[in-house]
């Protein structure tokens, strides 16, 4: 459903306090289910993501103590369950003559 690449909104799994940001997909990741000692982890799909918007890591870093900064040279991971929507491209508006 999504590619590398693609720009999603997407919603922290903390809760709904925190706005939803926008991310870049970098790296899909998928992890089948495996028995661990004392838990069975179960499977989980997600992607290694950087930030998009400056304002929206200002207004996380601010607002909620996240720290992210601007430009993000580090990966954040984001689980595909988490993705909201993919983002849609700004549209130019056709003038009527």
């Amino acid at each position: 459903m999504y590619k590398k690449g693609d720009i999603v909104l997407v919603r922290s799994s903390a809760g709904d306090i925190i706005p939803p940001i926008h991310v870049k997909l970098i790296k899909r990741m998928e992890r089948k289910p495996h028995k661990g000692r004392n838990f069975d982890w179960p499977a989980y799909v997600g992607w290694d993501a950087v930030l998009t918007k400056e304002a929206e890591a200002d207004l996380l870093r601010k607002n909620h103590s996240i720290p992210f900064k601007f430009p993000n040279e580090i990966q954040t991971f984001v689980f595909e369950s988490d993705i909201i929507k993919k983002a849609n491209k700004k549209r130019r508006k056709k003038r009527k003559r």
